[in-house]
């Protein structure tokens, strides 16, 4: 786990199933583009939704702080406001603002019960046998505030509505993400409307096009684009 995904307390807010078809799902244009990230325990980052096809993003994601000869002021960078001005100020680089890490979800969007989700799976490891199915995948309810501001709440893996489904240490069989996606769906739809499902919320704010270079290079930083 990379400092920026975000911590997320670690990996217990994380769900053993997608939820969702990526298949069957449909992006949507108002999410595709460039975000800041904040939100409690996380740390502040550039999120980039690019459309891999009509279905899903490729999700990258990149922290922001200040690099290791950094020329300024004292510099801590707590929430999206914080980002945004210092990418205002700041040059890209050792002396101004770097990204050290980061890291690539495959994305979509879902309807559950009237509600609308976002599932993120981590893409780039690989398992033992050498296959690609990760052990665990970051589910939100999406509540878009305004056409500059989105809120993530991401599902409480351990809330009660879940109690009675068989956990994959448990499970006897194969492939139990596929299997037994449907019957974490039911429980959501059951427990949808309560408030404890979810976390506190973390909120996307939209990249001002004027610093849309900027956020060029701060990726280039750890990513080759060429």
């Amino acid at each position: 786990m990379l400092v920026i995904i975000p911590i997320f307390a670690g990996l217990l807010a994380c769900m053993p199933v997608p939820i969702g078809d990526p298949e069957s799902s449909r992006i949507d244009p108002d999410v595709t583009g460039v975000w800041i990230m904040d939100g409690d325990e996380s740390s502040v980052a550039a999120y980039v939704f690019r459309p891999y096809d009509k279905r899903t993003w490729l999700l990258i994601g990149a922290e922001i702080s200040p690099g290791e000869e950094f020329v300024g002021d004292e510099l801590e960078i707590q929430s999206a406001q914080d980002a945004i001005i210092a990418l205002e100020t700041y040059s890209i680089g050792s002396e101004g603002l770097t990204s050290t890490s980061t890291i690539v979800y495959k994305a979509w969007l879902a309807k559950l019960g009237g509600e609308q989700f976002m599932t993120w799976e981590p893409v780039g490891g690989f398992n033992g046998d050498g296959s690609f199915t990760p052990e665990y995948w970051f589910v939100f309810k999406v509540h878009k505030t305004s056409d500059k501001q989105i809120e993530l709440l991401m599902l409480n893996p351990e809330h009660d509505t879940f109690d009675d489904i068989v956990m994959p240490k448990d499970y006897e069989g194969d492939d139990y993400a596929r299997k037994m996606r449907r019957t974490w769906e039911r429980a959501i739809k059951k427990a949808i409307d309560d408030p404890e499902l979810y976390g506190n919320p973390l909120v996307l704010q939209r990249l001002p096009v004027p610093l849309m270079d900027k956020a060029s290079e701060l990726f280039q930083e750890v990513v080759e684009f060429e």
